[in-house]
Formats: C-alpha cells, structure tokens, sequence
C-alpha cells in the first residue's frame, strides 16, 4: 500500500474519530437558545407589542429556581416503591449510573425566603408588607403560570427554528469500519450437473482465505457525506460522496481506494409543486410564533389585571396556532385580586369599628338602665345586635384568610405559610374615618374606665392628678381640629371638579351642604375652647368638692369630650367623602369598538388563524392534482486504485419523468372539502368574536355610567348615615328631666337603641358600599383599557394609566363647519364690501351723467340761442369709457 494511501486512510480515521463525540449537551443548548431568542427578537421588533428583557431563564430569586446545573441536573425525591424500578426491572438490574449527578433533597430553592427581602418590605414581626407593586413584582418572579406562558413563548420559537432548519442546506456524514474473515474450507452444498440438469451434493473443499477491512462507506445510499437541500419551489436537492479503503491481509496484503459522487434532483410539477405547499410549514410556524409574541404582550396585560383585580380576561402563547375564537369580556367590573383582598380587609375593618362603637354604645346605655332612663328591653337589643355582629366579623375573616391563601398559591406562586400583610395606603381617599383619627376617643374610653374604677372614698389629691391627666387630650383635640381644616381644605379644593358634573339646582344644594358642615367645624373649634375653660375651671374647684362631686364633674367634662370627638370623627368623615373625586368617562361603546379592532392584540391574531384556514384551502386544492415529477440523477467514479482519480468516462446521467393520474383522490377530496367547511365556521367564528368584544365594551361602558351615577348616590347615602348617627348618639347624652317625688323617672325614647342599632348598621353599609362601588370603577376603568387594546405597561409590567382615547369624530365635523361658517362669512364680508364700493361707483356715475346731462341741456339753449344770433356751435368732448367704474367680479 502506498503511503498516500495510508495518509489519506489515517486522516480519514482522525476525522472519524475527532466527531465521534461532537457537540456537548451544554453547546447544544445554548444553540438552542440563540436561535429562540434571535426567532423571538425579530418578531418583537413592532412598538405596539413589544416586550424587553425577554427570557426564558427563572429569576434566581424565584421559589421555582433550580440552583443546579440543568445539563446535570440531580435526581430529585423518587417514591422508594417506584425507585426500585429503576434498580431492576423484570429480574434484569437497571442502569447504575443514576445516582452520578447526585441526589436532591428538595425541589424548591433553599434560599428563596432569605432573598424576599432584597425586593420586598417586612414588618416589625416579619410579615411581607403588600402593596400594588409589591404584589405584581412578586407575582412576576414566582408565577409558575406567568412563567409556563414564557416557555411557550419559547418553544414556538424552537418550532419555527426546525422549520427554517428544513430549508437550510443540511449536512450528514459518517465512516465505518468493517472486517471480514472468510475460512478456506467451503462446506458440502448443492451443484447442478450441466449435461441433466440434475441437483447433486458436493463435497467441502478448500479455497481462498479471506482476511479483508474496509474503512468508509462505499455506496451513494450510504455516503461519507452528504448535503441535502429543499427548494422553495418544493424540489429537492442531494448530493453524495462515497469513500472506501479495502485492506486484504491475506498473503500479499492487496488494497484498493475507491470514492463516488452523486447527486439526485425531483422537482413536482403539479401536486406537491409551488411555494404555496413547499412554505406552508414555514409560513404557518412563522405566523404562530408572530401571533404567540402578540399574546405574550396582551397576556401580560391580562397577568396585569388579575394581580390587582382577579380578572385574567385573555390567552397566552399556544403552540398549536391561535384561534378566531375570541371570549370578550361579559361586560361588568368586579374586584378580585389584590384590591379584592384590601376590600375584605377595609370592609372587616370597617365592622370591627362598628363592634367597638356598639360595645362602647352597650356600656353606655347599661349607664343609663342602671339610672333608670332606659328599660332592659332596649339595652337586650343592643346586647343581641351585639352578639350577632360578632358571629359575622368571625365569618368575613376566615373568608379573608381563605383568599389570602388563595391569592398566595393561585396569583403569586407563594406557599399559603407566608405570612403577608396587606399595604391599604391605596384605598387612604376613601377611609372616611382614618385610623390615627381614633386615637383621642379610644384615651377618653381609657381615662372613663380608670375613673369607673376608682374607690367612693377617693381623695381629692388623686381626683386632682386625674384632671391633670385629662390635660392631656386637650393637644389630640387641637391635632384633629387642625385635620378637619385639612380636610376641608382638600374638599373645597375638589369643588370646580365636581361641580362640573352638577346641575345648578345641585351645586346649591352642594354650597348649602359645606357651609352647614364649616358651621359645625366653627362650633367644635368653640366647644373646645371651652372644653378647655371647663377643664381649668375644675382643676381649680375640686379641692373645695367631695369626693362624689369631684368624680361627677369629671365624669361630666369626659362625655363632653366624647361627644366632640365623636363629632369630630363624624366631620371628617364628611369632609373626606365629599372630597373624592374620580375621572369623568364618557366613552361610547361604538368609539370603543373601533378602537379596538385597531389596537387588540388577540384580534390581530385572530385575522391572521382566519387568513391561515383560508391558506389551507388552496394547500388542501394542490393534493387533487396529478403527480408529476421531473426527475435526475447522476454519479462519477474513480477508474484507478486511487480515491480521488475521478474520470468523466465512469460518469452516468438519469433523467426522467413520473406521472400519477388522479384516480384515487378519496381522502385528499374529504380534506379539501373540509378545509372550506373550516375556513366558513372560522369565518363565522370571527365575526361573532367581534360581536362578543362589541357585547363587552358596551356592558362596560354602560357599567362605568351607573357606577359614575351610583358613587354620587353612595356619597349621598354617606352624608345621611353620618347625620343619623350623629342625631341618635346625641339622643343617647340628651339630659333627662329629674324624678319628681312619687312620680316615674323620665326616660329616653322607646326607639332610642333600636336607631342607634340602624345608624350604625346603616353608616357600617354606606362605607362599604362607596368602598365597593369606587374600587369597581378603578376597576371597569382598567378593563376598558385592557379591552380596547390601549393598556400600557412600563418597563416592570405596571400599569401607566393613560388617559383612554378621545372621540374627536363630533368635534372634527363642528370644527369643519365651523370652518366652512368661516369661509362663507368672509366671503359675503368681501361681497358686500364689493357691493359698497359698486353702489359708490354708480351712485358717482349717476351724479356725473346727470351734471352732463344738464351741461349738455344748457349748451343745446345756448347754441340754440347762437343759431338765432347766427353762431356755430362747439363740440362737446366725450366721457372716456375707461373712466366708466367697472363692477366688481362676484361669486
């Protein structure tokens, strides 16, 4: 064998060997993802659905984080009954390298809690404190579902990088070596006698032993290498080399080097020919991926809104291709989600307010039974008020801890253990009664109980260094006048905006309503004033009072102190309530709809799935042609002992021509038939989409009006439970008539404690009720924008609250008639002035003929009177006719 031979044949073995590991899992994957991202970053490009920071990887402070190695990954918890399985199976000892890249003891990131608070905030006694962006930032780096939309996002990707793959000029190559060992003894078989015909055995002989390698791969249907290519026009395209060394190391050790090239070429022409079939995987794979980035925007928005307000409302990426089939919303806003739980939360407060004032009420009218002003009756029905609305508030808070856990598994992806408290600074405009606003009333409960518990022989010293300690609430009534004037202040500020939406008989009834709440702001500013006298004053007399006298008049001072600062607390209430303000809507559902077939990101999508049923047609028409195919191939060969001696005369062409006729076209028929049966139903399925959308825009839009309306009617009914519950608590302190001797002690009304029992229970009601209404309209608000497709997200997927689109087609119209108004007045301005200058000209020109006329009449007298005398007459000159006026040119 020569030495070439041999180099070519070692360098051919160095090949063979240096692929035979080829790319490690690591590269394969990285690959992997540069062809996703590159796929998704080309079809993120448009402004209108564009999402930054792609990817697919899961935040390192996610709960669902894997710390280890994905290509290594550790084998995770196994069931110990399953696991022996894998150990043996059916007696047979299973694979023992399982174990190799180590055991895993959990299936959650260890360190997930000790990171929360890199990106949260906690309390004092380690709760995570949740507000609106806290909760969506939690929600973005452990959703599970957020983060399975991500990797279908990524998977489309994948599937579009397999299709483009198909018409990349594939590569495949390979080399084998064979040996093969022939005996010299040939075994007993058949022969056949030429002369007869006849079969007879033969005896075993000896031959040629053979002891014969062959490296390469010989034939075109097994070639060293090859390159494959499909065409645009559906044609496909291969070609081959064919390399082969034979070694017979027997006796004088012969060889031979031989190579081969071919190629082969079909080309339909009918069925299966043309770029509508050959780009039909690829153009399908390319439109999903386009309409899957789509949906991962407008998921985003939906992930948006059912955060805050539990309403998800869209689809995601989906692999096998979008749908015409559009939900819509049903068209009325409900609260779930996040502002969900800070309404149960408000609303929980709000009955625990009400428990504590009926309890405190409870104390006071057993006060007043006890001095015989009131009857048992009466006291009984606060006490079994009182009993229920205990039984209720335990109820609404193990609904709350239900959907708080709710929340935590389904929303943010987060174990029901966590401990979270719920931010409600969001809500702090409609907390009519703000919790630092209690602080003087529950001190004055506190320094009554103190007093109730003092001995009936207390000395005056002490009673003293009580009334010194009731000094003390004298800076927290100060503190809350100075509130109620910020308070007022912000309502006065929040008139021009509301008065916008008010009749005129309205907005006086509004001024009525502020002055007569600044007036009893004026007569708390003047009851404590003298509160404070009074104060002083008994500081001064109770050294010269028993000790029963002492007590009454401080117990006397306190009540009065109650009562204005539960007054106050009602002030502010009011002032608050008629301070909210909210955006005026005014959107009709038709301006809306058209907005949002412009701006839907799912109604994009769903265009282009009917456009692609519409595709399939003609896809499902090319299958009911004959078969007709070009057809060529050819190859070339070395002559010699020489691999790369390739000569023209070993060369051979094929060429030729196939043809089916369309005899049996059954099921290419049916699926022909239902393409345009599918093609219709989407069609149709499409046009009730939209109709659905239309349907939802309009409930909401009709919905944003009763809840414009209903806010009012809640503000409304605010104002009445506060004068209500002002009226009976002050029924409650109203001075009795002393028992006259022999005579029943006067009492308090029959209804006294059943309209204390209404006015809370109906001021409890009305704040829940503006609570409930004014979270819907934020609510319906969002969806709107959602819903027409103009919701905008910032960079950490909040949303930026816009201003919704603007109906100028009415104002466009005034202001092109107005416009033409414009035009046509300035032209008759210019006509009369044409006019003016006309009737100036001929009114000059009448005067001129007339002066002519009568200088003509006197010159005919005078040349008559010249004829008399015999004189000739002179030549009058004539008028020039440019000095005639010309008229103005008019329309």
């Amino acid at each position: 064998m020569s030495s070439n031979k041999f180099n070519l044949a070692a360098l051919c073995s160095i090949i063979v060997a240096a692929t035979l590991s080829g790319c490690t899992p690591v590269n394969y994957r990285i690959q992997a993802d540069s062809d996703a991202y590159n796929a998704i970053e080309e079809k993120n490009s448009d402004e209108r659905w564009k999402t930054d920071d792609y990817s697919v990887e899961i935040d390192s402070r996610s709960r669902y984080h894997d710390i280890y190695d994905p290509d290594k990954p550790p084998i995770p918890q196994d069931d110990a009954s399953a696991h022996q399985l894998m150990a043996s199976v059916n007696g047979i000892p299973g694979w023992e390298h399982w174990h190799d890249f180590g055991d895993r003891s959990e299936n959650e990131n260890p360190k997930w809690r000790e990171l929360l608070s890199e990106y949260t905030e906690t309390s004092e006694d380690g709760k995570v404190i949740l507000d609106m962006e806290s909760a969506l930032q939690i929600a973005y780096i452990h959703s599970p579902t957020y983060q399975r939309q991500m990797e279908t996002l990524f998977l489309s990707a994948l599937d579009v990088s397999t299709e483009r793959f198909r018409f990349d000029t594939q590569y495949f190559g390979g080399y084998d070596v064979r040996y093969n060992h022939n005996g010299r003894l040939i075994p007993a078989g058949f022969g056949v006698n030429p002369a007869n015909g006849q079969l007879f055995d033969t005896a075993p002989f000896e031959g040629s032993e053979m002891n014969r390698m062959t490296v390469g791969r010989p034939s075109a249907g097994n070639p060293a290498l090859q390159a494959r290519k499909r065409l645009a026009t559906a044609g496909q395209l291969v070609a081959g080399f064919a390399n082969s060394f034979v070694f017979e190391f027997t006796k004088d050790d012969a060889n031979l080097a031989s190579s081969l090239i071919n190629f082969s070429l079909v080309q339909p022409l009918l069925r299966g020919a043309g770029k509508d079939v050959a780009l039909e995987q690829l153009t399908y794979s390319e439109r999903s991926l386009l309409a899957n980035v789509r949906a991962h925007s407008q998921y985003r928005q939906g992930f948006y809104t059912n955060v805050i307000i539990g309403d998800l409302g869209v689809e995601g990426p989906s692999r096998g291709g979008k749908s015409t089939f559009l939900s819509g919303h049903f068209g009325q806003a409900s609260v779930g989600g996040f502002l969900g739980l800070l309404q149960q939360k408000q609303q929980i407060q709000n009955a625990k307010d009400n428990l504590q004032n009926q309890s405190r009420s409870l104390a006071e009218l057993v006060a007043r039974y006890e001095a015989g002003v009131i009857g048992l009756f009466q006291v009984d029905q606060v006490r079994q008020e009182l009993e229920g609305a205990r039984a209720s508030l335990q109820q609404m808070e193990l609904r709350y801890q239900i959907q708080l856990d709710n929340f935590k598994i389904n929303t943010l992806g987060l174990p029901p253990d966590l401990e979270l408290e719920i931010d409600d600074s969001f809500i702090n405009p409609i907390q009519f009664i703000p919790r630092d606003a209690l602080q003087i009333q529950d001190a004055i409960f506190s320094m009554r109980d103190e007093i109730g518990l003092l001995p009936d022989d207390v000395d005056t010293e002490t009673l003293s260094l009580y009334a010194k300690k009731f000094q003390q609430l004298l800076p927290l009534m100060r503190e809350q006048l100075e509130s109620i004037d910020v308070d007022v202040e912000v309502m006065d500020a929040a008139v021009p905006n509301r008065e916008t939406r008010m009749t005129e008989e309205e907005i006086a009834d509004f001024s009525t309503e502020r002055e007569q709440l600044k007036f009893t702001v004026s007569e708390l500013q003047t009851q404590y004033t003298e509160s404070s006298a009074n104060l002083d004053a008994a500081i001064e007399q109770l050294p010269e009072l028993d000790s029963d006298a002492g007590v009454r008049e401080l117990v006397v001072w306190l009540n009065d102190t109650l009562q204005f600062a539960q007054r106050s607390l009602l002030v502010r209430a009011r002032a608050r309530a008629e301070a909210v303000v909210f955006e005026e809507i005014e959107l009709a559902a038709e301006f809306a709809y058209r907005i949002a077939l412009d701006n839907r990101l799912d109604v994009m999508n769903a265009k282009a799935a009917l456009v692609d049923s519409w595709r399939m047609i003609q896809f499902r028409r090319d299958a009911l042609q004959s078969v007709l195919n070009i057809t060529a191939s050819g190859d070339i060969k070395t002559a010699k002992n020489n691999p790369v001696d390739f000569q023209a005369s070993t060369g051979s062409v094929r060429l030729g021509v196939e043809f089916d006729a369309p005899i049996t076209r059954l099921e290419e028929r049916n699926a022909y038939r239902e393409a345009m049966i599918n093609y219709q139903q989407n069609r149709r399925t499409l046009i009730q989409s939209q109709d659905r959308i239309y349907k939802g825009l309009r409930g909401l839009s009709t919905h944003i009006q009763l809840l414009q309306r209903t806010l009012e009617n809640y503000r409304r009914s605010v104002a009445i439970a506060i004068r209500q519950l002002d009226m009976t608590r002050s029924e409650i302190y109203r001075p009795v008539a002393p028992r006259q001797p022999g005579q029943p002690g006067a009492q308090l009304g029959p209804n006294t404690s059943r309209n204390l029992l209404d006015s809370y229970r109906l001021m409890q009601s009305s704040q829940n009720q503006f609570l409930s209404a004014w979270l819907n309209f934020y609510a319906a608000k969002m969806l709107l924008a959602r819903e027409m497709g103009v919701m905008q997200l910032d960079e950490g997927g909040k949303w930026t609250a816009e201003p919704l689109p603007v109906d100028t087609t009415e104002a466009d119209a005034q202001a092109a008639l107005d416009r033409i108004k414009d035009e046509d007045n300035a032209w008759n301005d210019g006509l009369r002035s044409r006019l003016d200058v006309l009737s100036e000209s001929a009114t000059t020109l009448t005067e001129e003929a007339r002066e002519s006329a009568r200088i003509a009449s006197s010159k005919k007298e005078g040349d008559a009177e010249d004829q008399r005398k015999g004189k000739k007459p002179e030549k009058t000159a004539a008028i020039p006719v440019n000095d005639v006026p010309t008229a103005p040119t008019t329309r």
